[in-house]
This record gives C-alpha cells, structure tokens and sequence, in this order.
C-alpha cells in the first residue's frame, strides 16, 4: 500500500488514503478503531443542515419505499417469508416497507444511536445498535441480507462478508450496493488539481465516512474469497457517475474543501457521538424532529404504485453491466452455494 491522497474524514479528521500497487485498492490508513468508527456517526449525520453525513435523508425515505417494494417481489420468488436483516439499516426505511408489503420478518443493525432510536421509536422495528461482528447471529439465521452504502464503512470488509456468509443460510441471498472507488476519488483528484497554486491549505471532504474504496475487480475477488457466488454485478448510476469520473461537466458545489487543520500522528482523534453528548430527551427532540420532515416531504404520488414502475423503468436507464464502470455504485446479487 502506498500513499494516495489526502482528505479530511467527515469534516474534522485529517487521513490518508493509501493505493495497492497491485490491484488498485484504496482504503484509510492507519485503520480507525471500533470506538472511533461509531464516533463518525454524531447526530448530525442525519441532519439535512450539518454539511455532512446525508444529505437530506428524509426525502429519501419514499425511494426507499419504491425500493421495497420490488425487493419484495424478489423475496417472494423464494418463499412467502422468511427473515431478513438489513446491515446499516439506518433510519429504517427498507424494513419498515418490507415489513408492510409482505409477510417476512425483518431485523437491522447500526451504529447509530440515533438511527436506532427512530426506528424503534418511530416505526417499532427490531433493531439493535451493534456492528454485525458483534451481534453474534447463530449460523445461518437468515434467508435474505441486505448491506446497501455499508461495506465501504466497515474497518475489515474481509472479515465483515466472511460473518455475512456464516449467518446465511445455504441458498440464501445478499443485495450488496457500494459505491464505485474510482468515480468516488477522482473528484478529489481533479478539485486538487484545480487548486494547485493557491496557498492556503485545504482538503477534500469525505463527508459520509468512507473507509474503502473498491473497483469492480476488488469485489469479485472479495466476494469469491469469503465463499459466495455472484449472480450479478451492474454499475449504477450512470448520470452520477459520468460527471465524477469527468466525462460530463463535474458539479464543482458538490465537492468540498475543509481547512486541513495540524497534522495528525496515528490514530483519528473522532467527534464525540450522540450517546455521549445528548440524553434520551435529546435523542427524542432529534427523532420528532426528522418524523417532521419525512412527513413534509411525503407526497401520495410517490406512494403510488403506477409511479414505482414509472421510476423503476427510468431507472432502467441509468445502470449498465459492471465491466463498465462508469456508474457512481456498483450493486450485486450474492447467493450462499447450498
């Protein structure tokens, strides 16, 4: 592993991204530790005016319902129920659709105090704030498994896809979405670039977290070595992606620079988190107040099931096969050999 790049991690930590020579894999070196990882997840990742995390995530909680929707129509090709867990479930918008739509019962994990709290407070789901390493399932606890926007946060991802397989059952299936490594950097690259000459020290901002960044090799390879068989891989976001990698004009607002503050020797020095800023009068302030605005952005269109396939057939448009990797994501199917 080589250095690569400079950032600053979710707008406060200085890190370094480092490349391996052989197969262009880049991740954050020196690896953060687990108390420093659920460190990067204040309240404010979820708040639409921090500047970092999601943005807006209330708007989202609709496509993810669309997203249900037609998970639940894969889900239902392998049994009328079954379970499912999602791995940085977040908000907990997919279960709570997933949980309406069909009979198949539903679990998450995060690491986020708050994500936690609302999806039990605001949608009673079970879900616990652990990684998946530390939940301990027994083996083959689940029939379906679903990680979108995680494996690019998790310290070891070998590790991590490696307890993935144990707690599957055989035949079971894992809908893995992770963002394309190279459509992810090359903005910072070429903002870097932009800027060379001016004086003032400035860094990218990796403002969701980011530990990893993988190319379409990257995970086939990861995923054969930890046991499973890709059914499919496609490059999606197409639109997204064309414009991070240059082939478009780039949006220069969505790539920011943050001051790049005094160096740093080893470990991060991580934000403090909600669980040790806020007590449970805060943590409830902060979940009415993201109920308020998924309710302002909810409309009954978006909601409707003419408009899913309405939406689905656009997004028809804007995926392709992996081996081009011009999208911003990659999403794969994965299925445990019987």
């Amino acid at each position: 592993m080589r250095f690569h790049l400079d950032v600053s991690l979710v707008g406060d930590l200085p890190v370094k991204i480092y490349r391996c020579e052989r197969c262009g894999f880049r991740q954050i070196r020196p690896r953060i530790t687990q108390d420093e990882l659920e460190r990067l997840y204040p309240e404010a990742y979820f708040d639409s005016r921090s500047g970092i995390g999601f943005d807006d995530y209330a708007v989202q909680q609709q496509r993810i319902e669309r997203e249900a929707f037609f998970l639940v129509k894969r889900l239902e090709r392998i049994a009328h129920s079954g379970r499912l867990l999602e791995v940085g479930c977040a908000l907990g918008f997919l279960l709570e659709a997933v949980r309406r739509f069909s009979a198949w019962e539903v679990v998450g994990l995060d690491i986020s105090p708050l994500a936690v709290e609302f999806a039990r407070r605001q949608y009673g789901l079970p879900v616990e704030r652990k990684t998946l390493e530390a939940a301990r399932f027994p083996d083959a606890s689940f029939d379906f498994i679903v990680q979108k926007d995680l494996l690019e946060h998790v310290i070891r991802p070998r590790d991590h896809l490696r307890e993935t397989f144990r707690i599957l059952r055989p035949g079971g299936q894992v809908w893995l979405v992770t963002p394309n490594g190279e459509a992810n950097l090359r903005p910072f690259h070429a903002l870097i670039a932009r800027r060379r000459g001016t004086s003032a020290p400035m860094l990218p901002l990796l403002d969701q977290g980011h530990l990893q960044f993988f190319s379409r090799e990257n995970l086939l390879r990861l995923f054969e070595e930890c046991g499973f068989e890709c059914v499919w891989l496609r490059t999606i976001g197409i639109r997204r992606g064309l414009r991070a990698l240059g082939y478009l004009p780039r949006k220069w607002s969505a790539v920011r620079l943050v001051p790049s503050g005094p160096p740093r020797e080893g470990r991060v020095a991580a934000p403090p988190s909600i669980s040790a800023s806020a007590n449970a009068s805060e943590l409830a302030r902060l979940c009415d107040q993201l109920a308020a605005e998924v309710k302002a952005r909810h409309t009954t269109l978006r909601s409707w099931p003419p408009y899913f396939y309405y939406r689905r057939v656009l997004r028809g448009f804007d995926g392709l096969p992996g081996r081009l990797a011009l999208g911003y994501d990659f999403a794969c199917l994965l299925r445990k050999p019987r």
